[in-house]
């Protein structure tokens, strides 16, 4: 994959997430992908359950519903190593929103899909939903 490439397919994952699009988020994702809050020691093996993951934060009432926009970009893409990371603010909107924070993504991609997303997010768990990780 080349800088394009990689920094496509990112875009296309932060753009699901933005949207709130499980099909979208699905199609960036590998089957056996791994997503892992770094910051907070959480692990979800599998599309299925990042899909999951998200698609429960997203069954909330819309006027309880926080909604996160990722924006202010900088991708530092490696094709030689499948690798790219994505610096980026997350701003919040709805009730008891969060104040914006600056976080980063470390994706590994093969194929034209996600294989692992580590994430590293400043201050609280953002990133949460009724179920269980694995």
């Amino acid at each position: 994959m080349t800088d394009d490439d990689l920094i496509a397919l990112a875009m296309r994952y932060f753009t699901a997430l933005d949207a709130r699009d499980s099909d979208a988020l699905a199609d960036t994702l590998a089957d056996d992908c791994v997503l892992k809050i770094e910051t907070h020691h959480i692990r979800y093996d599998g599309k299925g359950a990042i899909c999951t993951l998200f698609e429960s934060r997203w069954e909330v009432p819309p006027d309880l519903l926080v909604q996160a926009r990722h924006h202010d970009f900088t991708h530092s893409p490696s094709p030689s190593s499948g690798r790219i990371t994505s610096q980026f603010t997350v701003t919040y909107s709805g009730p008891d929103a969060p104040l914006p924070k600056s976080n980063a993504n470390v994706f590994s991609m093969q194929g034209g899909k996600i294989t692992s997303i580590s994430v590293y997010m400043a201050g609280a768990n953002s990133i949460k939903a009724g179920s269980a990780p694995r």
